[in-house]
């Protein structure tokens, strides 16, 4: 029978805090799951653990797995996702995101379990329980608990192998096999999640080999006996682990050595870029700084932690520590700072704040827990209740946010930042849509009726998921930026990749926001009731070119809502198309007010600048562009536009090809550079562009006919004239053709069919070739005047037009040679070129001369 003494001493022990706070913790977070939205990625792991589940089901028959829809799912071990997938399957279990829920916080109490023993079996069981606290207070892990199937189960296997790779090496020269069995399971179970858990295996080496080569005895023949005999088990043991690891990995299990490798190297150099807000600024996670994982782990993780760690450094010189101690202190510190020091080597893409590096977190809790440790295990009852006192006062902050804003616990900013008021606009908000089943949920309860709604949204399929159960309601994905470009009622929005301004100034959430889903006061996600659908049909109109008709309904909409950037733009859009350019840089200006990253407001406001002429502030906005979104293929082709008119040629091009590189058929793009190279009388490489269009669109006009005058005038007339006689006779009386059939006309001196052929290009006024052939034909009449007018009109509409600036130069020196000789009183000799027509004819060129 227990009596109450020995309750008491129960209650003072530290081994009992411990496990009596774990246990407290698993209780909080089973309930906690309950309620958890779903995270951005959980579907596509759902979506893959099916297919694995086939794999198995049919012994390896079945390789849907490899289902081009989902490229790099083969490369996720994801063992967490296909046990949970099995579970769900074989108990029938319907809502099977709530059970993957608990079963992903039951994985992160393991996390915060293991990395509180691995504090109690370095500093003792007081700081294993500091450790747990510090561990269920750090927002992130927390968070990160309820709904990511990857980096948090990661984590937990990392945390678990190191645990029982410190009990291996503290037992030695003896082998302890329950401890080896664990290490084993822990190198599989991390390699089963992601292939990046091979490292556990040189970190079982490496600790293992210092550990050997720090103890004396190791330079005896029997010590150096003894290590070669544990490093023999470590290979078996690695080979144990790194086989049992892919048992549930179909596309590890292929090729158990070259896929796990080309995973690695895939996984190492993902590629994707994602926008994320960071520091106040909107940056591709390609381009963010090598500092980005270590800042968010500084301004998200509990002050309370950086402070243990100082405490702990601080006092390292001053423990009564064994050798082998400090050992353990430099990998746990290892454990932290190499994989980070790594990414940062590697330039590696991380995005979402640092969960791809949670991984990471837990040696450096343990260190901080030694820290306090240190302080409160001295006998001055000062010092004790003062570092006591620090630890309460420091984790006020997260523990109150983790209370207060359940289950959005995972958006968290310390006091660095000045909280999470004061990160918002700088930083990013709900990046994993935790917001949109509160949303959903508070939709139904309030507004969904019988009658049939569509509903928006910025995530389909979590979204989707939370109305199964109501066939009423029609979910339709939008991005937040194109969302009037879509027909709904209502819309959820979770608060990511917002620009900062319209946090900043209050745009967001939107005018018409009748729910918001806040933390600590700021709004991370919207329900949003539509005030209006006079935008959708603007935008309808659009696709039918009504421009009338569009212009209308956004007037009626900007009526409602004149801040609407996206509107703004709409309209923007139908004053380029009646060519009103100085009206269509004006609403792409107030468009851009309202969002300064409107790609659309930008790209109109370039190409108004563009048929401006306004060529160097094009230039500028298209770069503003391309800042923006470097892979914006109109971005760079309006620059190349820009610059090609700017005579930087070679500029120019460059910014064509890299379109190109983007946008395999920007068949506008081919003709410019065609353009270019014609121009500066490459005329080979011309034919080359043209033909890869012809290679896409065999009976591309432009191509065709450009083809031709670049053969002409490499000299291959025969060609030239094979290709026009190609073209059909609906396209014989077209501008290209009909400029190319009177070069050809000039060249010959053929004056009365150049004519003609001018004649039908008379009320074209636009083009600065045809203004070259009409001064060419001046020229051939000996009328200089109305020569050197066209000459002027063709660099008037091209400034780069190098015939015509060769055709100036040829006149101007055939005045300078005639009033040479006329100074030397020498009978001029009249050029051929301005030679009289022996007889006086009349001109059959019939154009009206322009004042």
């Amino acid at each position: 029978m227990i009596n109450k003494d020995t309750i008491l001493n129960r209650l003072k022990d530290s081994k009992f805090h411990f496990f009596a706070a774990a246990a407290i913790i698993l209780i909080y977070m089973f309930i906690g799951s309950m309620n958890a939205g779903n995270s951005g990625d959980e579907h596509f792991n759902h979506d893959h653990a099916a297919y694995v589940y086939k794999y198995i089901q049919t012994a390896g028959k079945d390789s849907s797995y490899l289902n081009p829809a989902y490229p790099l799912q083969k490369y996720y071990g994801q063992a967490f996702d296909n046990i949970v997938y099995i579970v769900n399957d074989t108990l029938k279990i319907e809502d099977y995101y709530k059970s993957r829920h608990i079963l992903n916080a039951f994985t992160g109490w393991l996390l915060i379990l293991f990395t509180g023993l691995i504090a109690g079996l370095l500093f003792g069981w007081r700081a294993g329980t500091i450790a747990l606290i510090f561990m269920f207070f750090s927002p992130k892990i927390l968070g990160h608990s309820w709904n990511n199937p990857k980096d948090i189960p990661f984590a937990t296997t990392y945390t678990f192998t190191l645990y029982f790779i410190f009990r291996f090496i503290q037992a030695l020269p003896q082998i302890k096999r329950l401890d080896l069995i664990f290490v084993i399971l822990g190198i599989a179970s991390s390699i089963s999640i992601r292939i990046g858990g091979l490292i556990i295996i040189p970190y079982l080496f490496l600790f293992t080999g210092v550990y050997y080569i720090t103890q004396r005895n190791f330079y005896t023949k029997k010590g150096l006996k003894n290590a070669l005999k544990v490093t023999g088990v470590l290979f078996g043991a690695s080979i144990l682990g790194y086989l049992l690891g892919l048992l549930l990995w179909p596309y590890g299990l292929k090729d158990p050595i070259h896929n796990p490798i080309e995973s690695l190297k895939e996984m190492t150099n993902y590629d994707i870029g994602l926008n994320q807000l960071f520091e106040g600024t909107i940056t591709m996670s390609k381009d963010l700084p090598w500092t980005y994982g270590l800042e968010y782990i500084l301004i998200t993780s509990p002050l309370v932690v950086f402070v243990g760690l100082i405490a702990f450094f601080s006092t390292l010189a001053e423990r009564k520590s064994k050798r082998t101690d400090y050992l353990f202190y430099s990998f746990l510190a290892f454990a932290f700072a190499f994989p980070i020091a790594y990414t940062i080597y590697k330039n590696s893409n991380l995005y979402g704040g640092w969960r791809h590096l949670l991984w990471t977190y837990s040696p450096l809790v343990v260190l901080s827990a030694g820290g306090f440790e240190y302080f409160l295990s001295k006998k001055n009852k000062y010092l004790k209740y003062g570092t006591l006192a620090i630890i309460i006062t420091l984790l006020a902050h997260p523990a109150i946010h983790t209370f207060k804003n359940h289950p959005y616990q995972y958006i968290y900013y310390n006091q660095i930042v000045g909280g999470t008021k004061e990160a918002f606009g700088k930083y990013e908000m709900d990046y994993y849509y935790h917001s949109l089943r509160e949303g959903a949920e508070w939709l139904i309860e309030n507004e969904v009726d019988s009658d049939t709604i569509t509903v928006a949204t910025n995530h389909y399929r979590i979204t989707n998921y939370y109305f199964r159960n109501y066939p009423q309601v029609k979910v339709v994905y939008s991005r937040y930026y194109e969302k009037s470009r879509e027909y709904w009622d209502y819309a959820i929005w979770a608060n990511t990749h917002i620009t900062p301004l319209q946090l900043k100034e209050g745009y967001w959430p939107p005018k018409e926001t009748i729910h918001t889903m806040d933390v600590d006061e700021i709004p991370v996600g919207a329900v949003v009731k539509r005030v209006s659908h006079e935008d959708y049909k603007g935008f309808e109109a659009l696709k039918k070119r009504q421009r009338k008709e569009a212009q209308k309904h956004f007037r009626n909409f900007l009526k409602v809502y004149p801040e609407n950037e996206e509107v703004l733009e709409g309209y923007a859009r139908t004053m380029l198309m009646q060519r009103d350019y100085d009206s269509t840089i004006m609403y792409a200006n107030k468009s851009l007010k309202y969002n300064p990253r409107q790609l659309g407001a930008l790209l109109l406001k370039a190409s108004a600048q563009n048929n401006k002429k306004e060529f160097q502030e094009a230039f500028t906005t298209a770069n503003e562009m391309t800042e923006l979104k470097g892979d914006l293929a109109e971005g760079h082709y309006h620059k190349g536009y820009a610059l090609k008119h700017l005579n930087k040629p070679n500029d120019a091009l460059k910014e064509f090809q890299t379109a190109l590189n983007y946008k395999k058929d920007y068949y506008q793009a081919y003709y410019q550079m065609g353009e270019i190279l014609c121009n500066y009388k490459n005329y080979k490489k011309a034919i080359e562009i043209y033909s890869k269009v012809l290679e896409k669109r065999d009976n591309d006009f432009i191509a065709k006919v450009n083809i031709a005058k670049n053969q002409y005038l490499t000299g291959n007339e025969q060609k030239a004239q094979q290709i026009i006689n190609d073209i059909s006779k609906n396209r014989q009386n077209r501008l290209e053709v009909v400029s190319l059939k009177c070069r050809m006309a000039l060249d010959k001196n053929d004056l009365n069919a150049a004519a003609n052929y001018l004649n039908m290009a008379r009320n074209i006024n636009y083009s600065s070739n045809l203004s070259v052939l009409r001064a060419r034909f001046y020229l051939a009449q000996n009328n200089r005047q109305n020569a050197e007018k066209f000459i002027d009109e063709a660099v008037e509409q091209d400034a780069t037009n190098r015939e015509a600036d060769e055709l100036l130069k040829s006149i101007t020196s055939v005045q300078t040679v005639q009033q040479n000789s006329a100074t030397k009183e020498e009978k001029p000799t009249e050029s051929i070129m301005f030679q009289q027509p022996k007889k006086k004819k009349p001109n059959p060129l019939g154009l009206r001369s322009r004042k």
